[in-house]
């Protein structure tokens, strides 16, 4: 292009060439430009990239020699929440969860582990007699008590379908109450409509005596709240009916 510019003889419009020549170079001065601006902002942006992963790395290490954090989730958390699922189906599923996180070796002993705790938990229930858990809900049920409501009544059937083997199914669970003979007045009498629906939130399918392992969402922590408190009342009746008795 320079000999065209100075070449008059081979170009009808030099001038004309020549800006054309100009504005070429100013077009790729442009370009060079941006990508020095861009050059830029990567660096920056790359610095600022390796601030952040070095001050995660620092709380890493922070956390690795913090026993509360490192302790928060064990293999023993893990292999009892699993255990705890009373539904095969859930154990399974939740197994098939955690498996691909170990080794060969290990998914074999994670099995074991399982099953043997699901045998100890089901050889640990306290075996309450109908009599005596009926002794129990006729001083817990009523106005001014701890099951002042009928929708409470998903506390009781929290706790004796793990601790008495009582149904898991809510109009079955409510056919056994009614089963009892209870003298508490009708208007607190446990109703299937009234518990129905809270029967199937999560924290339902997590055993009530291991209150430590039991994850609850925020839209239900009020009513896990109030099973709770049911649950512990009703642990602490039926333990002194039992001590009573001895």
């Amino acid at each position: 292009m320079t000999e065209t510019i100075f070449n008059q003889e081979k170009s009808d419009d030099p001038l004309q060439e020549a800006k054309a020549f100009v504005a070429d170079w100013m077009a790729h001065l442009g370009n060079i430009q941006q990508m020095m601006t861009e050059y830029e902002q990567l660096k920056q942006r790359v610095a600022a990239l390796e601030r952040e992963n070095a001050a995660l790395t620092d709380t890493l290490e922070q956390w690795k020699n913090n026993d509360e954090w490192s302790n928060r989730v064990t293999y023993e958390n893990v292999v009892e929440q699993i255990a705890s699922l009373e539904d095969t189906a859930q154990r399974d599923n939740a197994r098939r969860l955690i498996e691909p996180l170990l080794k060969r070796g290990q998914v074999s002993q994670l099995r074991k582990d399982i099953k043997r705790r699901v045998k100890e938990l089901n050889e640990e229930g306290d075996g309450f007699s109908d009599k005596e858990v009926a002794q129990v809900l006729e001083a817990c049920v009523g106005k001014g008590l701890v099951v002042d409501a009928k929708w409470k009544w998903v506390g009781v059937y929290w706790y004796l379908r793990w601790t008495c083997n009582y149904p898991v199914d809510a109009k079955e669970f409510c056919t056994k109450i009614k089963s009892l003979d209870l003298d508490i007045p009708a208007e607190y009498e446990c109703s299937y409509e009234s518990i129905r629906k809270i029967c199937t939130l999560s924290f339902m399918d997590y055993d009530p005596r291991r209150m430590e392992y039991v994850r609850v969402s925020k839209n239900d922590q009020n009513m896990f709240s109030q099973c709770r408190e049911i649950v512990l009342k009703i642990a602490t009746e039926l333990g002194k009916t039992r001590l009573a008795q001895e």
